[in-house]
């Protein structure tokens, strides 16, 4: 923590001299948890995360962010106190220049950036991230990815070169373009990824798919898509979920595809057990697919109610449930959950959890 505060207090006063805008964001939580591991032994932890992020205004053209993470901690990992065992880790550190001859803007450091779904990437990397406008309807991006830098003096990293295009319309669609190159797998692929998003009325519905061309000494491709659809009622949503991949699946980056589930994939609230998801679309041995459906309701203006049900193929089945609070709106929320799982090996998981999240 002593580090943390030391480059924290030049920097704000860095921002405070020179900013024309100065904006502070974060998020804390604090998280309780029962459950059991692949092996059914029982346990429970509790853990907190704080974020905060600082972001300045310095010309009209230039605006700079750095957020960290302090935490992301069990409690009593390394002693009593947090400071003996604490996480701190910058994740984003950026500055955006808008240039006028060019009409575009280009970020520069480490950033945040994920797909429509999170399927190929949800989470920050360092690079070059370039936005440009051609027209009134159509959007681009293009970036460089350092995916991995190895030993600084060979030819061994990672790099991920992105295309982005996506249209504004009634149907808004556009598409990804990915390649990668990892010379120290001696391994490329070539990933074109279009999707599809539409809203109409009380109806939403998203659906990508994704065709992977991955070479190492021999050349393998891979097929799979995503669906999300939802229904707003008058007194419920209902959702569902589907995606499939047909073998050698897709290759990833960081992705963090949220299904709705907790035990057999990422949720709203608990993304600290996934026992048995570990990205089972990625490199996969055979035809891989999920169903999911899931419900919300309001029960007051306060308080609604969640769940979910899937299946995954050769994974399992599970069951979750859950409220949410808002204890203060906008700004302090509480939730209660619940998930069971059996896998197709008749392993039984369960996870019952609380969440209290400060926004701000």
């Amino acid at each position: 923590m002593k580090k943390f505060i030391l480059v924290l207090i030049p920097m704000l006063m860095i921002i405070g001299l020179f900013a024309v805008e100065f904006e502070i964001s974060g998020e804390n939580r604090v998280r309780a948890a029962l459950a059991n591991d692949a092996n059914e032994n029982d346990g429970g932890w509790v853990d907190n995360r704080f974020n905060i992020g600082f972001d300045s205004q310095f010309h009209r053209n230039l605006h700079f962010r750095i957020a960290a993470e302090i935490g992301n901690t069990v409690w009593g990992n390394g002693g009593g106190a947090i400071s003996t065992g604490a996480n701190i880790n910058i994740m984003e550190l950026f500055f955006d220049y808008y240039m006028e001859s060019f009409d575009a803007k280009i970020s520069v450091g480490q950033l945040y950036w994920m797909d429509k779904m999170g399927l190929v990437m949800d989470d920050y990397f360092s690079g070059i991230l370039l936005r440009k406008d051609l027209g009134d309807n159509l959007s681009t991006e293009f970036a460089w990815m350092k995916a991995a830098e190895n030993a600084r003096y060979a030819a061994d990293d990672h790099n991920v070169f992105m295309a982005h295009a996506s249209m504004s319309s009634d149907i808004p669609f556009g598409a990804y373009l990915f390649y990668g190159q990892d010379d120290q797998m001696d391994f490329q692929n070539l990933t074109f990824m279009p999707y599809l998003s539409m809203e109409m009325d009380n109806m939403n519905f998203e659906a990508s798919v994704f065709m992977d061309m991955q070479m190492n000494g021999d050349t393998e491709m891979g097929l799979g898509g995503a669906i999300k659809a939802g229904l707003n009622l008058a007194d419920f949503e209902l959702g569902a979920d589907i995606l499939v991949a047909t073998e050698n699946g897709l290759t990833t980056l960081s992705p963090w595809y949220q299904n709705g589930l907790y035990i057999y994939g990422i949720g709203k609230h608990h993304d600290g057990v996934n026992l048995y998801w570990n990205t089972p679309y990625e490199g996969n041995q055979d035809l891989f697919a999920s169903f999911v459906g899931t419900i919300n309701a309001p029960i007051s203006e306060k308080v609604g109610a969640f769940a979910a049900a899937g299946y995954l193929i050769d994974l399992g089945m599970e069951l979750n449930a859950g409220i949410e609070y808002e204890l203060i709106p906008d700004l302090f929320h509480m939730s209660a959950y619940g998930a069971f799982g059996v896998h197709d090996n008749e392993t039984n998981n369960y996870l019952f959890g609380t969440s209290l999240k400060l926004e701000f």
